[in-house]
Parts: C-alpha cells; sequence; structure tokens
C-alpha cells in the first residue's frame, strides 16, 4: 500500500484466504490499519477521492479485504467509517445526473473561468512560506532554550 502498488496489495489479501490466520496476524492487521490513519498513507486516503482512478477498485478491494479480516474492533470501525466515507463519495458522483451547460457558455462565454495551475502554483508557495515560518519559529525557540541552558549552567 505505501508503495501505491494497490493491485499487487489486492491479489496479497486475496491470497489471506488460503492462510491460517493467528492472533498476532491479526494484530499485526491491526497496526497496519492504525498506520493506514498517519501522515504517511496520507497519499492513501486522498487516492480515496479519485473514484475514476484505473488503481480505485485495487485499492477499494484492499482495503476492503482488510475490513473483513479484522474483528470489530477500534482498528476495525475506524476502517470502515473511511470506506463507508468513500463509498458515499462513488455513489454521490456516480449518482449525480450530467446537466447541459448553461447558455452562454454554449454561446462561447465561459462563466467563471478558473486558472487552476496559477492556483496551485500560488497554493505551493503560500505552502513554502508558513513551512519556512514554522521553521524560523522552531529554530528561535531551540535558540532560546539553548541560551537559557547556558545561563542556568
Amino acid at each position: 500500500l505505501l508503495a501505491k502498488a494497490y493491485h499487487l496489495s489486492s491479489a496479497v489479501v486475496a491470497e489471506f484466504r488460503s492462510i491460517e490466520i493467528t492472533v498476532g496476524f491479526l494484530m499485526q492487521v491491526d497496526k497496519l490499519v492504525q498506520l493506514l490513519e498517519s501522515p504517511i498513507f496520507l497519499h492513501l486516503r486522498l487516492q480515496l477521492l479519485d473514484v475514476s482512478s484505473p488503481n480505485y477498485p485495487a485499492l477499494v478491494t484492499s482495503l476492503f479485504g482488510l475490513l473483513m479480516l479484522l474483528p470489530q474492533s477500534a482498528a476495525f470501525r475506524t476502517l470502515r467509517d473511511r470506506l463507508d466515507a468513500a463509498c458515499a463519495l462513488q455513489q454521490n458522483l456516480a449518482s449525480k445526473v450530467v446537466e447541459s451547460p448553461p447558455e452562454r457558455e454554449r454561446n462561447g462565454e465561459k462563466e467563471g473561468k478558473i486558472d487552476l495551475e496559477r492556483l496551485i502554483k500560488r497554493f505551493s508557495t503560500v505552502q513554502g512560506i508558513h513551512e519556512e515560518a514554522r521553521r524560523g519559529i522552531l529554530r528561535a525557540s531551540l535558540f532560546s532554550e539553548s541560551r537559557g541552558n547556558l545561563f542556568e549552567s
């Protein structure tokens, strides 16, 4: 899952049906579900939003396979809630009726055209500024702590 090899992950989870499921194995699956909620797996959780991705079915199959392995526990509820939200999104998107564009748009006028590339670039710039500010605050606090320790000695 971390390597984004969702088809492989789906195949491996399918193979779990032919192995003996032990308490130790279930504890490892429980830990994996806890890790899925950590920042390192943010890409995976965001991938659940991209229902049109060719990897989406394999990802959802993998996660549902893990869900079916787990006994009812906190990890089970966490993963079930995550998958319920993803499936609700998929159903919502599937039920949308394609509407005809407004009259102005059909006549060549784009209503509220958004320059996505410029907005993404601006977002990245602002994120960089915030990251630098956070690092500056961290450096300042570390510097003031180290100065305080020098004077206390």
